[in-house]
């Protein structure tokens, strides 16, 4: 077995798979995750939204309890100044009249909490239409680029399909056993079985290699490994690529 021949054969096949390995790593990974980032701040926003929206619903509620008030103690005082002719005495009279001020006083402080509720509501709907505002922006960011990556996983699957017929057509010149190595440090090395010699380091890992090790390469007559990361070795300049 030509071991230099075969190592060409699998830089080859390597710049095939590293294509191939982004692209799957791309559909797989980072479109879900770009997704899933798409769908937090969609989340954000409208959560935001909401409470944004309940907090302007507990506003009006609580004017609404105050201007109920404000319409018990105005009854009250109606009530108060009509029983005020109907009073024999001086003493009923004086108390009446004591408590229609009681009552005059308590609409004044209801009147103040409903004016205050007021501009209360109006900064919370103010609030509520910047939080609508951002959440239908996000809304069609969120629309537009789940449109980009649904197109662009659609694309890449298709190069997928296209990479691996290329790839096959690569594989079946590669001595199946060799192939078989390369393969299994393929899965387990993250897309990449080889690593060039580069100013005595490993182009994967960078760690320093051994001159012996480097001569054992440029025997070609087994494959070497680099004792760190365990990726075929190889030297570019030796090689007719």
């Amino acid at each position: 077995m030509n071991f230099k021949e075969e190592l060409a054969k699998l830089v080859v096949l390597q710049e095939e798979d590293t294509l191939l390995y982004n692209s799957i790593q791309t559909i797989e990974k980072t479109i879900p995750e770009e997704i899933a980032e798409l769908k937090d701040e969609l989340k954000v926003s409208r959560s935001e939204l909401t409470n944004a929206e309940e907090k302007l619903k507990g506003l009006q509620l609580a004017k609404k309890d105050k201007e109920l008030t404000l319409a018990a103690k105005e009854e009250a005082i109606h009530k108060a100044q009509t029983q005020l002719y109907q009073l024999k005495t001086n003493k009923e009279y004086q108390a009446k009249l004591s408590e229609i001020e009681s009552l005059k006083a308590d609409i004044s402080s209801c009147e103040e909490l409903v004016l205050k509720a007021l501009e209360g509501i109006e900064a919370a709907q103010e609030d509520v239409n910047k939080a609508s505002d951002a959440f239908k922006e996000v809304e069609q960011k969120f629309t537009d680029e789940i449109s980009v990556l649904e197109n662009k996983a659609k694309e890449l699957n298709a190069e997928i399909e296209h990479k691996k017929e290329k790839r096959a057509g690569v594989t079946k010149d590669v001595d199946k056993k060799i192939l078989e190595i390369y393969e299994k440090l393929l899965n387990k090395r993250g897309g990449v079985a080889l690593a060039p010699i580069s100013n005595g380091t490993c182009g994967a890992c960078y760690m320093h290699v051994m001159p012996q090790i480097i001569n054992s390469i440029k025997m070609y007559d087994e494959l070497v490994f680099c004792p760190s990361c365990m990726r075929i070795l190889y030297i570019h300049e030796d090689l007719s690529l």
